[in-house]
């Protein structure tokens, strides 16, 4: 538990971190980023390489560096934790969300900056949100100072810092392409003024459309409608305070495989479903909704291990994503290799629609990328480039 108390002080730190960054991140090697973590001094060293390695499509890694700041963490299953959840029952967590979700006029949910997969599971829920009248998508991610993304249609690296992540961008493009209008929200400070004024961005947007339904994207604990005992209320909380609306708040973050069973929560440690699940009590059919968390909200999500599915996440593969497997006899430059995959269409700074990294000719693994033309960028090391166009039908 300890090492979970000092959360707050690292995202602190993370924030600043973030916030001070002047360039757009590049994307690079594994092997690069477990080198700067080796060598870099900042308290927040794990942190900053967690992102770095979500960027460059590095899942596990990603994992692996954000839970290396908790190197004696372990978390065991009790007797209690056991009579918990054998008193609930998995449901699709997909239709249970819409479902709620036509009774409110803010849906929240969070996520881990460093684990892409949440920004997926966001995305499969935009399209049957929309059915149910939602027309705007709220990110903390989405620095304010793009106020061309509408009509763009596409994040580049300067939409925000960690919309550089290939998911992100690809829950951006959905939504715009659904017809949602995109917004970014984050405030300026750390702390209560932080969380206070996140709120009031949001509520300036619902002032100028009152009956707007929202979905709001944020990052952890913003979720958190209850008291927070590092900022009074958070954001979901002051919105709550500030509207007189009822925000349905959606934890996807707390109960998601971590790198290894033993930073996982009991309850998720316990989980069998394989697809992403609420958990409802047997008998009143109530949402779990955390157990000993200091977080107060409507629902938790819980995700099942990550399998790999041709070599990569299986959430990677959305209903619209196909599998594109570059031939070795193309590759001119040596491994290892990045592959950043850019749309034709999409000029300037664009966010890549994926990356994957290529070690040796053996074992490939597949680019997802929806039907569409591309050019392949790879690079290494050792600085040489390629330029590759692609189509995928």
């Amino acid at each position: 538990m300890k090492a979970k108390l000092l959360l707050p002080l690292f995202l602190l730190l993370g924030a600043l971190s973030a916030t001070a960054q002047t360039k757009p991140a590049t994307y690079r090697l594994s092997s690069q980023i477990e080198t700067q973590i080796k060598t870099d001094t900042v308290p927040w060293k794990h942190q900053k390489g967690a992102w770095e390695y979500s960027f460059g499509g590095h899942y596990l890694q990603a994992l692996q560096a954000w839970d290396a700041q908790y190197p004696t963490m372990r978390r065991q299953v009790t007797a209690q934790d056991s009579t918990l959840f054998k008193t609930h029952a998995p449901s699709p967590a997909k239709a249970y969300l819409v479902e709620k979700a036509k009774k409110h006029q803010l849906f929240v949910i969070n996520e881990a900056h460093h684990t892409a997969e949440h920004r997926a599971f966001t995305q499969s829920l935009l399209a049957d949100l929309y059915k149910q009248g939602y027309r705007y998508l709220g990110l903390e991610a989405l620095d304010q100072t793009d106020s061309l993304i509408n009509q763009r249609q596409y994040p580049v690296q300067e939409s925000g810092y960690y919309t550089k992540e290939p998911q992100m961008g690809s829950l951006v493009r959905e939504a715009l392409r659904l017809g949602y209008t995109v917004f970014g929200y984050d405030a300026e400070g750390n702390g209560k003024e932080r969380e206070i004024n996140q709120a009031r961005n949001i509520q300036k947007m619902l002032q100028k459309d009152p009956k707007a339904k929202m979905v709001i994207h944020c990052g952890f604990d913003h979720v958190n409608e209850g008291p927070s005992q590092a900022w009074e209320k958070a954001m979901a909380g002051r919105l709550k305070e500030f509207t007189g609306l009822d925000p349905f708040t959606v934890d996807q973050e707390s109960l998601t495989p971590t790198s290894a069973p033993r930073f996982d929560e009991p309850f998720l440690q316990l989980s069998n479903a394989p697809y992403p699940a609420v958990y409802l009590q047997k008998d009143t059919k109530q949402p779990f909704t955390g157990s000993g968390s200091q977080r107060t909200v409507d629902v938790v999500v819980v995700h099942p291990k990550t399998k790999l599915v041709k070599g990569r996440p299986g959430w990677v593969w959305l209903k619209d994503r196909k599998p594109y497997k570059l031939s070795a006899r193309k590759i001119t430059i040596g491994y290892p290799a990045l592959v950043l995959a850019y749309k034709q269409s999409e000029a300037g700074k664009a966010v890549p629609m994926d990356i994957i990294e290529i070690r040796k000719a053996q074992n490939m693994p597949a680019l997802a990328l929806p039907k569409g033309e591309y050019r392949l960028v790879l690079q290494n090391g050792a600085g040489q480039q390629q330029t590759l166009p692609i189509q995928v039908k």
